[in-house]
């Protein structure tokens, strides 16, 4: 068990310390550790950064001088052991104390009786993870779900109090698995079939086209992944481009496309025929793209470093089709992310939406009248989504909203937003 708690430690210090996204800090740790189990590291790491703000609250509650009192390290070994303690019915709470006491031994010696008698305090109480009482409605979802009261505040006054609780609870319950089948390597059926095969359990996504949701099951380890027959794509971003659909033949210009999972996705739409431009600022990123490309057998995707903010006269009125899926605050994607809720500040997000405003107003200059732009965003915040259409709309006379969907996380979704923009030719 140790090397599962020590890995899940390396992880998490990663996330906290070097603000590291979770998903690539577990990769890694699993790459330079040799654990027992992978899925003790991914429960663990992801459920301590989910339930942060509560867990933290209650180490307060023991802590004789507070959290603010204790350093660091000492305090990522203190989420793990509460979580594990509160939450992990594999772990038996004695073994969980010593585990996190032999932890704290090789990563912060000084603190090891400190650790154990805040751990063991916890379970004399009864080793649950208390909501401290309140009044106010919004502080007591606060606690519940382990989410920022500022971030629950501003989305409240966005879409009312009645609906509040639901949508964080979306953005706190672990989202659904969709993978998005090949259509140029394989049918639905067909795949299903070899997953089931396997020993995954899995059935048809109903809302899409070409998704499938895995219900249990390691599927990118399978040889059919390697192989290209699918990839991993959330519903809510698979929707968005199924309802763009981009046809054979179009010039296509994706504009922040790392790690092109859309790119691909339009690609496979494309039956692989035409071309598309995808772009990112970096140059590691742009790698992705063509690595993603190369692992689907995907020939009409040419990757280039580009800055979207900055306009390009060679792109003006050039393409058929663009898709402007701009930097955004993630505030949609925190169930999957659950770091993002204890990143965003508020107080930047201004400077981000004239970012987004700017790459949307590029997107639609390179579009040829009569062509059909998309702007998307992982986001639920409508001064990200809304206004910053609206925006556009209200610039340039010839620009029509053809269609919008806002995705609320519901039923295990992925919050999102994307809109269809045509520029019209006959006025």
């Amino acid at each position: 068990m140790g090397t599962n708690w020590k890995a899940a430690y390396t992880a998490l210090y990663k996330v906290y310390a070097e603000d590291a996204y979770s998903n690539l800090a577990i990769n890694e740790a699993l790459r330079d550790s040799d654990v027992s189990s992978q899925g003790f590291v991914r429960v663990m790491t992801k459920g301590v950064i989910r339930d942060t703000i509560l867990i933290d609250a209650n180490i307060n509650r023991f802590a004789d001088n507070g959290i603010k009192s204790i350093k660091k390290r000492p305090l990522i070994i203190l989420r793990m052991g509460f979580f594990a303690i509160a939450r992990m019915n594999s772990v038996p709470p004695y073994a969980a104390v010593n585990e996190a006491v032999s932890l704290a031994g090789k990563m912060t010696p000084g603190e090891k009786g400190f650790i154990n008698a805040v751990l063991r305090a916890f379970v004399r109480d009864g080793g649950n993870l208390v909501i401290s009482s309140t009044d106010d409605k919004l502080k007591e979802i606060s606690y519940r779900y382990s989410f920022p009261y500022h971030l629950v505040r501003f989305l409240s006054k966005q879409y009312g109090s009645a609906d509040i609780e639901k949508i964080i609870k979306g953005l706190y319950d672990i989202p659904e698995l969709n993978i998005r089948r090949n259509s140029n390597a394989c049918g639905r059926v067909d795949l299903l079939k070899r997953l089931h095969d396997r020993g995954i359990v899995a059935f048809v996504n109903e809302l899409t086209q070409n998704g499938i949701i895995v219900e249990d099951g390691q599927v990118v380890s399978t040889p059919e992944y390697m192989r290209g027959m699918f990839s991993i794509q959330s519903t809510s971003s698979l929707r968005s481009i199924e309802s763009f659909n981009p046809e054979p033949g179009d010039k296509v210009l994706d504009l922040c496309a790392a790690p092109g999972g859309k790119t691909a996705a339009m690609a496979e739409m494309m039956n692989d025929e035409g071309v598309i431009i995808a772009t990112d600022i970096h140059e590691h990123r742009i790698r992705l793209i063509n690595d993603t490309a190369a692992r689907l057998g995907l020939g009409c995707i040419d990757a280039e470093v580009a800055d979207a903010a900055v306009y390009r006269s060679d792109f003006d009125e050039y393409f058929d089709k663009v898709l402007a899926d701009v930097p955004c605050s993630g505030l949609g994607v925190i169930a999957g992310k659950p770091e993002l809720k204890l990143r965003v500040d508020l107080d930047e997000l201004p400077e981000l939406y004239k970012l987004q405003y700017q790459i949307l107003e590029n997107a639609y200059r390179y579009l040829k009248p009569g062509g059909t732009l998309m702007y998307s965003t992982c986001t639920i915040n409508k001064k990200e989504n809304e206004q910053i259409v609206t925006k556009l709309c209200n610039s340039f006379e010839k620009a029509r909203v053809i269609e919008y969907n806002s995705i609320l996380p519901y039923n295990k979704q992925v919050g999102f937003y994307y809109c269809k923009i045509s520029k019209c030719n006959n006025l």
